[in-house]
């Protein structure tokens, strides 16, 4: 790191969202940031965002950046500095990295996550304009923390500043020999199932429908498939269900599983309708409160954890190990769909049981899970921050928070000013 390396790098996506991000970080954005050492940049392509990023951190000019984009562009900050490159070369060696985050992409999860519910602070008022409009100025919260935790504590400690750590999900998948294949880091989700199989169809919908229409599209087109793969659940130590926390709705709150769970590992048997962790979020769009959990019963911060949301048809009474297509259907139409629409119910859905009292959702808290697929394709779907990979046959995928060092994968502390 050089002397004074306090420069800020600020990447800007021009196709994210509604392609404003050069427009409003050109109004909104670089007017706040006089007096601050920054060099400003555009992405030219998918995972240029990341080359940017790995080649100013290597730089030693600092340690800061901004990303005016979506979900995706911060997901590809966060491989280039976590993981190696097509190369085999290592990420750049940095204790810590600061995220400044400007919205400009489509869903925003992240960024709705961490400051829908940050009130105005004053001490940045005078920072404003005053013909910022209410939805710029919402916009611009990250970016004002930021500059003032630069304007008011320059060579100062600014560990007295409210700061977030965030926790980044390592996706690791396997091929049938146990050989890794492919690693990916995420920053907001890792799925499975239905949310994967959604993604993957929205996908070839962008085109078509823009917008956050086409994933409800994707998920009736999908709400009918089940999975019959297997799930295991572990804690802190990487292999039992130590650690382990179920959300229980009668108590509204966070349980351990209780000391039985240190030496045993915690399968969850299919066929799955919905599989889905995440990191950072309790939203994948602005009023889905998928894992509203996360704030309501937050974990510590930097407590290195991930919230896991299961939907199983055979929880329900009416379940039969033989079943037909209209049994799926059925649970769909009737199950599903009414428990992924109640999380836009302020996420009621981790509160639905059946008549007899069994939840319809399960909620954990817990370090990682390995996926082993079933017999259907779709199932070896795997999805990371919006990107959807192909489990090899025959083999799995693993997820985990980042906690230590490995080969190739750096334990990296990326904090946001709140």
């Amino acid at each position: 790191m050089q002397p004074n390396a306090d420069k800020l790098l600020v990447i800007v996506n021009p196709a994210s969202g509604a392609k404003q991000a050069v427009i409003d970080v050109a109004a909104f954005v670089l007017p706040l940031l006089k007096g601050i050492n920054y060099q400003l940049t555009k992405t030219e392509a998918p995972g240029h965002a990341g080359v940017l990023a790995r080649e100013f951190i290597r730089s030693g000019e600092g340690t800061a950046i901004l990303v005016a984009g979506g979900d995706g562009t911060v997901h590809e900050v966060a491989n280039a500095l976590v993981l190696q490159d097509g190369e085999g070369t290592d990420p750049p060696v940095a204790d810590d990295v600061t995220l400044v985050l400007f919205p400009a992409g489509t869903a925003n999860a992240l960024y709705a996550s961490l400051y829908s519910k940050v009130a105005p602070n004053p001490s940045h008022e005078h920072l404003i304009p005053p013909d910022t409009d209410a939805q710029a100025a919402y916009r611009l919260k990250s970016v004002l923390a930021f500059v003032h935790s630069r304007h008011s504590a320059k060579g100062d400690d600014k560990s007295d500043l409210p700061s977030r750590q965030l926790s980044l999900a390592l996706t690791e998948i396997f091929d049938v020999s146990g050989q890794v294949t492919e690693r990916l880091v995420g920053i907001v989700v890792n799925s499975t199932s239905l949310h994967a199989a959604i993604l993957h169809t929205a996908e070839q919908l962008r085109d078509s429908i823009p917008g956050l229409e086409r994933f409800k599209v994707a998920a009736q087109k999908n709400m009918a498939q089940w999975y019959t793969s297997e799930v295991r659940v572990f804690g802190s130590d990487g292999r039992t269900a130590k650690g382990v926390g179920v959300y229980d709705p009668s108590r509204d709150e966070i349980v351990s599983l209780g000391s039985e769970a240190e030496n045993n590992t915690l399968t969850l048997e299919g066929p799955f309708s919905y599989f889905l962790s995440t990191v950072n979020v309790d939203r994948l769009e602005p009023t889905f409160y998928i894992t509203a959990p996360f704030t309501t019963h937050a974990p510590p911060d930097g407590s290195k954890t991930m919230e896991i949301v299961v939907l199983r048809p055979g929880r329900e009474p009416s379940f039969a190990t033989e079943f037909a297509a209209s049994d799926r259907e059925r649970f769909g139409k009737e199950v599903a769909m009414k428990a992924l629409f109640a999380a836009y119910d302020k996420g009621s859905h981790v509160g639905l049981t059946y008549p007899n009292g069994e939840t319809i959702v399960e909620y954990y808290r817990a370090r990682g899970w390995e996926w082993t697929p079933g017999d259907e394709e779709a199932s070896r779907l795997v999805c990371i921050d919006g990107t959807v990979k192909m489990i090899p046959a025959g083999g799995k995928a693993t997820c985990r928070v980042i906690s230590t060092d490995v080969e190739g994968v750096q334990n990296l502390n990326v904090k946001v000013f709140v």
